[in-house]
């Protein structure tokens, strides 16, 4: 009996002790001291409306809240549950192994300060790099003398779920940027000694979104490779589904060490609805296109970025445009809508908001569009279109007949104009200035002429020739 007992009691004893391994403990002292050492340890200070351990599963963080102050302007981060799933063996020698650490539904937020602000742009001093154990973030309780005080905690991954992320200019309620339903999965992750948790942080992992709002362009489906590093922020090979065509962001790197953050890209798109960005309307005739584009910037604002690139048009037929309809109403019998036109590219910088158009030369079936100027991306523009073509495709209503008369040996005339306002609503006149140098040269060209006939005359009299 004694044994049957003894055995029975220790049945007894082992289903409690596997009961205790399975229930969730509610124990707000516990996790305020938890979130104590972690303010401690990263500088953040982060707390939770709800807290539970559990022995197998780990802990998991309701209601969590924290701040920052980074180079870049004040970072929020509100999210609806955290869990962090440890290793039990590891947990009863004393070290906290992290296997996972899951952020649901975080509400991330940047504020930068108001371009006017006073200037502060300046560099963070180089953070000491100390030797951190890879795919792990360690964070020991060693005290000044370097003796042990506490057990080590180890993260191995975390993944944000559901996620929310903005950025916006102190004072206005709307943000520059909103990407939702983020999802980020960080590998790899380590932490050195830095003046912020941030520049301290190195990952590596990837990152999707679901739709990604910069004022009024809206991007989905967007999956790329991210990486964290001395307080950089580098995405490669991040793809998007914009209404314009396919986006890769090949390369982006933000360095937020400084205020404001600076920032280097390039991209892709490929192919390019044409049609949608050059303001074509529906049924546009423009053949598909191939953008690229590098750029360096400052700042959440495109006024500070400056770049190049190319954009490659496919053949197509011109569109019933309104700044297409507006240059023919001007040359009169020309007819440029429905007309085929050649493959193109055009190569274009970007400063202070305007696209920058090196000349080109748009050749369709009945003539040829020499164009060059600027597109203000808020929406005027100031284009010169050099329009040749045959002399009697041109009215003689609507052009000059100096410049009627000024023929090449081809037949063609050439027709300078000015195209300003907006892609909407064009204005299109001539272009005096260009029409002053064409009759100059006019003027030059029929006088060489008449010094040249006046010269041939006197060399056939100097020969006997009359």
């Amino acid at each position: 009996m004694p044994k049957k007992t003894w055995i029975g009691g220790g049945l007894i004893a082992l289903l409690a002790l596997g009961m205790l391994f399975f229930l969730d403990f509610d124990s707000p002292r516990l996790g305020k001291a938890l979130l104590d050492q972690v303010s401690a340890r990263t500088g953040l200070h982060v707390e939770a409306d709800g807290f539970r351990l559990n022995l197998i599963r780990g802990i998991r963080l309701d209601g969590v809240r924290f701040a920052t102050d980074s180079p870049g302007g004040h970072l929020t981060v509100n999210a609806a549950g955290f869990l962090a799933e440890h290793r039990l063996p590891a947990l009863l020698r004393g070290r906290v192994e992290i296997e996972r650490i899951v952020v649901y539904e975080p509400h991330i937020e940047l504020v930068t300060p108001p371009e006017n602000a006073p200037a502060t742009s300046k560099a963070l001093p180089p953070h000491r790099v100390q030797a951190s154990v890879p795919g792990a973030i360690g964070v020991s309780g060693a005290g000044a003398d370097g003796a042990t005080g506490g057990p080590v905690l180890a993260v191995n991954r975390i993944w944000l779920h559901g996620g929310t992320l903005a950025t916006r200019t102190e004072g206005a309620k709307a943000p520059d940027v909103e990407i939702r339903g983020l999802d980020v999965e960080l590998r790899d992750l380590a932490l050195a000694n830095a003046p912020s948790a941030f520049q301290g942080l190195h990952a590596e992992g990837d990152l999707r979104t679901g739709e990604i709002l910069v004022g009024g362009l809206r991007a989905t489906e967007g999956s790329g490779k991210l990486r964290l590093e001395g307080g950089h922020f580098r995405l490669a090979d991040f793809g998007l589904k914009l209404p314009q065509g396919r986006f890769l962001l090949s390369e982006f790197d933000a360095d937020l060490n400084q205020d404001p953050f600076a920032y280097q890209l390039a991209l892709r798109v490929d192919p390019l609805d044409t049609n949608a960005v050059l303001a074509a309307g529906p049924g546009g005739g423009f053949g598909p296109g191939v953008l690229s584009f590098k750029a360096t910037g400052t700042g959440s604002k495109t006024h500070e970025m400056e770049g190049e690139g190319t954009l490659s048009l496919a053949a197509g037929r011109l569109p019933a445009s309104p700044v297409f309809t507006a240059i023919e109403t001007v040359l009169g019998r020309a007819t440029l809508q429905g007309s085929a036109y050649q493959a193109v590219t055009v190569a274009f910088k970007i400063e202070e908001d305007r696209v920058h158009m090196a000349p080109f030369e748009l050749k369709t079936s009945l003539l040829a569009l020499g164009i060059s100027g600027w597109a203000d991306l808020s929406g005027p523009l100031d284009l010169q279109v050099a329009v040749r073509a045959p002399r009697d495709v041109v009215a003689r209503a609507h052009v000059p007949m100096a410049i009627l008369n000024v023929v090449d040996k081809g037949g063609w005339v050439t027709v300078p104009l000015r195209v300003r306002g907006t892609p909407a609503s064009p204005q299109v006149i001539p272009d005096n200035e260009e029409l002053r140098v064409q009759a100059l040269e006019a003027a030059q060209k029929a006088l060489q002429q008449k010094i040249q006939q006046q010269f041939n005359q006197a060399l056939g009299k100097m020969f006997g020739k009359r």
